[in-house]
C-alpha cells in the first residue's frame, strides 16, 4: 500500500498552479468564455423565469426553464471536461510547453466525461437513499417514537460522512487514471487511494481550502452578509419557498459580477484542483517516497 506524499503534492500543485498560470489559462480560455457567457444568459432566464412561475403556480413555465438548465449543464459539462483533460494533461507531462488555446474533444475527454457523470450519478443514487430513508424515519418521528428520531440522528452521523468518504476516494484519482490507462478512472482511484483518505483530505483543505475561504468572503461582500442568513423557522415550506423566490430576486442583479469572479479565478482553481491529484498519481505510480 503506497502512502501519497502529501507536502510534495501540495508543493508541486502550487508551484504548477502559478509556475504555468499562463499555459492554464491558454489551454482553458477559449471553452471558459463559452461556458461563462453561456451560463449566465441560461441562468439569467432561469432566476427571471422561475420566481414568477412559482408564484403564479405555473407548473409547464418552470419545468421549461428547468429543461433548459438540465440540457446547457450536460453541454456546460462537456466543456469542463475538455478543460479538465487539457490542465491534467499538462500536469502529467504528457503535453508540455506554454499554450494559447484549446479546445479539443475526442476519446480521452469523452472518458472524462463519463467519468464524471458515473461520479455524480453514484453519489445521486446514494443521496437519493439517504433521503429516502430520512423521509420515512422523519414521517415516523412522532413525540412518542424517540428511537425514529434517534434513528435521523444516526443516519446523519453515520451515512453522510461514508458517502464523502466513498466520493473522495473514487474521485481524487478519477481523472488522471482516466486520461493514463485510458477506461473510466473511478475503479482505479479506488484502488490507488487505499489507505491515503486523510492525506487527499489534508491535500485538499491546504490547497483549495484557501479558494474556498476567498470565494466565500467575496459572495458575501457581492451579495451581503443578510442574503445568507436563515429568514425562517425550519419545517415551514411555504415560507422557505418564498424566501428562496426572495433571494433569487435578490441575486439576480448580481449574477454579472459573480460570473465574472469565477472566469477570473478559473484558471488557479483548475491549477490547484488538478493538479495534486496528477503529480500525487505519478509519484506513487514512480514509487516515490512518502512524508
Amino acid at each position: 500500500m503506497r502512502k501519497i506524499p502529501v507536502w510534495k503534492t501540495i508543493a508541486g500543485g502550487y508551484s504548477f498552479a502559478f509556475g504555468q498560470l499562463g499555459t492554464v489559462i491558454g489551454l482553458i480560455w477559449l471553452p471558459m468564455v463559452i461556458v461563462a457567457v453561456a451560463g449566465y444568459f441560461v441562468m439569467a432566464q432561469y432566476y427571471t423565469a422561475i420566481p414568477p412561475a412559482i408564484e403564479q403556480g405555473d407548473p409547464a413555465a418552470a419545468g421549461r426553464s428547468a429543461l433548459i438548465v438540465i440540457v446547457w449543464s450536460v453541454i456546460s459539462l462537456l466543456l469542463w471536461s475538455m478543460m479538465y483533460a487539457a490542465v491534467t494533461r499538462q500536469a502529467l507531462g504528457f503535453r508540455q510547453g506554454p499554450a494559447l488555446f484549446n479546445f479539443q474533444f475526442g476519446a480521452v475527454e469523452l472518458r472524462v466525461f463519463g467519468a464524471i457523470v458515473a461520479l455524480v450519478a453514484i453519489f445521486a443514487f446514494f443521496l437519493l437513499i439517504y433521503l429516502i430513508v430520512v423521509g420515512a424515519l422523519v414521517g415516523a418521528a412522532r413525540p412518542g417514537n424517540p428511537a425514529a428520531a434517534a434513528a435521523v440522528g444516526l443516519m446523519a452521523v453515520l451515512y453522510l460522512p461514508a458517502l464523502l468518504f466513498v466520493i473522495v476516494r473514487l474521485s481524487f484519482f478519477m481523472i488522471p487514471a482516466t486520461i493514463a490507462e485510458g477506461g473510466i478512472g473511478l475503479a482505479r482511484s479506488w484502488q490507488l487511494t487505499h489507505g491515503n483518505f486523510w492525506r487527499i483530505v489534508l491535500i485538499g483543505l491546504v490547497t483549495l481550502g484557501p479558494l474556498l475561504l476567498v470565494t466565500v468572503a467575496a459572495e458575501i461582500a457581492i451579495l451581503g452578509p443578510d442574503f445568507f442568513l436563515p429568514h425562517n423557522a425550519p419545517g415551514d415550506a411555504d415560507a422557505q419557498l418564498r424566501e428562496m423566490v426572495a433571494q433569487m430576486r435578490a441575486a439576480s442583479p448580481h449574477m454579472p459580477v459573480l460570473y465574472g469572479f469565477s472566469f477570473l479565478i478559473a484558471p488557479i482553481v483548475a491549477g490547484l484542483a488538478l493538479a495534486p491529484p496528477a503529480i500525487a498519481y505519478l509519484a506513487l505510480k514512480n514509487g516515490a517516497d512518502t512524508n
